[in-house]
């Protein structure tokens, strides 16, 4: 999982986006499958989530909202999946462990 100072990074190499950290908004959530958003998570990477899946999310209100998601292995907390939004529009998506096989 990203922790803070590889968030930062992330945002600045990526987006150009000095994120300040005491600005962060955090949660972590268990889904199943149905209750993800089609419009965000495509059906490739789909069927290389376990269901249920963990996601942890990253708030951060500048001048626009960002929201990274990582999605991950709920028991091993294994990264497999990253998408970020600005202004609810997905607008970065990686497959972070290619060699992850979907479980249950």
């Amino acid at each position: 999982m990203f922790d803070y100072e590889q968030l930062k990074d992330f945002m600045k190499e990526k987006f150009s986006v000095a994120v300040e950290i005491n600005a962060l908004g955090e949660e972590t959530v268990l889904l199943n499958h149905e209750e993800l958003d089609k419009e965000l998570i495509s059906d490739d990477v789909l069927q290389i989530l376990p269901n249920p899946v963990s996601f942890h999310t990253y708030i951060y209100n500048e001048e626009s909202e960002w929201i990274i998601g990582i999605a991950l292995e709920a028991k091993s907390n294994n990264p497999l999946f990253l998408v970020c939004l600005k202004d609810g529009l997905r607008i970065y998506e990686e497959i972070l462990n290619k060699g992850e096989s979907k479980n249950g």
